[in-house]
């Protein structure tokens, strides 16, 4: 079965959709390079702390990720709560 694109449908009617689709498809490419940007940090980070390294490399490399996952753990949860009020009063 072929499928036909409506091209009467409301969505293909706004002169502003094509625009609206193309910044949503370069958003979701910004996002994914900076995704894969974080997963290069991840592996260099775990590259320069293999066992092996010195105990200030290791040190410093625990004390860093762990002061940063518990900034990201505050800030994704109050990023939750204010997203749940937003739905709630909605």
């Amino acid at each position: 079965m072929e499928e036909e694109c409506n091209s009467e449908s409301p969505q293909f009617q706004r002169p502003d959709s094509a625009e609206k689709a193309i910044k949503l498809i370069v958003q979701d490419q910004e996002y994914t390079g900076k995704i894969k940007e974080l997963q290069a940090y991840l592996d260099k980070v775990k590259e320069i702390s293999k066992p092996g390294c010195s105990p200030e490399v290791l040190k410093m490399a625990l004390n860093s990720m762990s002061s940063l996952v518990s900034f990201l753990s505050r800030v994704s949860s109050s990023s939750s709560s204010s997203t749940r009020k937003l739905h709630a009063s909605l």
